[in-house]
């Protein structure tokens, strides 16, 4: 499946994959819209309290992630980094700063368990990217999104 993204003057996104080339992407209350992506991508959440987590969305601006950890993250922190990871290809030491950090609602089937983890989804703004990672971001999406999230 072929996916591409292109950014015009106007900043309409214009999202192509195969059996809808040309469908132009509205855009509601984001800059840029956010694509689900491949199952296997993985972020770590880098300087202070470290993450590990599965990407659920990304965009050129940024992304969220669920995690599972106890401790809670600072919303608003700016003193991280973060690492994309797919199959061989990896994104690094990208500045960002923490949005929210949120639980999910907890599944009924899991009410009989004993120790519950608590997922959390986070989101994530990238901050002050340079071309390099521009240039990298916009070939991670052409190549590992699916579809509008």
């Amino acid at each position: 499946m072929e996916n591409r993204i292109e950014l015009n003057p106007n900043q309409a996104i214009h999202h192509h994959s195969s059996g809808q080339v040309g469908n132009k992407i509205r855009m509601d209350k984001r800059k840029y819209p956010r694509f689900s992506v491949e199952e296997n991508v993985i972020v770590a959440l880098q300087n202070g309290l470290n993450r590990i987590g599965k990407v659920k969305d990304i965009s050129l601006r940024g992304l969220s992630f669920e995690h599972i950890y106890e401790e809670d993250l600072i919303e608003g922190d700016s003193k991280k980094s973060l690492i994309l990871w797919i199959n061989d290809v990896n994104l690094p030491k990208i500045p960002c700063k923490i949005v929210y950090n949120r639980p999910l609602q907890i599944p009924s089937e899991y009410d009989s368990l004993t120790i519950r983890l608590i997922t959390k989804r986070c989101g994530i703004e990238f901050e002050s990217l340079t071309d390099q990672q521009i240039t990298q971001l916009e070939l991670f999406l052409k190549t590992y999104t699916k579809s509008e999230a």
